[in-house]
């Protein structure tokens, strides 16, 4: 099912897929931060097997405390938790939501436009819902593959599709980050995906589309090229995954 997790304040939504039936909704509570997490209590009992590792996006239960929590970093849970789903679209967003904010859990619905994008694109494979962040209108989306998964952010123009995936590292034009910058966008160019950078300066991908069809083949794109760039990225640099 998917849930609106709404963030008063001003703030926006997010949308998650869960893999089970939430009854006890809506849950109003108040959103507490801690590393790279937001969580908030729920009074709900959920049963499964403990994780003591997450990945970014995820969202999980914390029996100790009676909570959900989103993570949307590198950051790791205090304690086991149990995994319920997975954010849509780019889980950084979190990272502006304040202490103590209020929040609402419910379930999700289509509205407008970008709703029914959402729908067909649901109709197409993906994990898609319409959100809205910061007074502005977007699709999230989860896209998914037997290589890893990408959480990207589309918006609906007149003219097309606008779509952005979650940032990958922030850019801070040392002399090694500009070249790995010119060798990825050399050698993904055939794609028609680019490496580019949001307005906080963090790497991400972005493509523009003109049709909800073509939206969907970009998407896939999308995901391949960051599956690439990101392991690019881990060989450049040193870095390997730990087995």
């Amino acid at each position: 099912m998917y849930l609106r997790i709404l963030f008063e304040e001003d703030k926006g939504d997010v949308v998650a897929f869960v893999d089970r039936e939430i009854i006890a909704l809506p849950v109003e509570s108040v959103a507490r931060r801690w590393r790279q997490e937001i969580f908030f209590e729920a009074p709900m009992e959920v049963e499964g097997e403990g994780v003591a590792t997450v990945d970014k996006g995820d969202v999980t239960y914390w029996p100790p405390g009676k909570a959900i929590c989103l993570f949307y970093g590198f950051s790791q849970p205090y304690s086991p938790v149990i995994r319920l789903g997975t954010l849509l679209g780019a889980p950084d967003l979190l990272a502006a939501v304040e202490d103590n904010v209020k929040v609402r859990v419910d379930r999700y619905a289509d509205y407008g436009k970008h709703g029914e994008i959402s729908r067909k694109l649901r109709e197409l494979g993906f994990k898609a819902a319409s959100h809205t962040w910061e007074g502005d209108e977007y699709i999230a989306v989860l896209v998914e593959g037997a290589n890893g998964r990408v959480g990207v952010e589309v918006s609906a123009e007149d003219f097309g599709f606008y779509a952005q995936t979650q940032p990958m590292a922030f850019f801070d034009n040392a002399p090694s980050t500009v070249a790995f910058a010119k060798m990825v966008t050399k050698d993904i160019h055939p794609t028609g995906i680019r490496l580019d950078v949001d307005e906080e300066g963090y790497l991400v991908l972005t493509g523009f589309f003109q049709s909800v069809d073509e939206l969907a083949r970009g998407l896939k794109r999308m995901l391949s090229t960051y599956v690439y760039v990101t392991r690019f990225m881990e060989s450049f640099y040193g870095v390997r995954r730990l087995a």
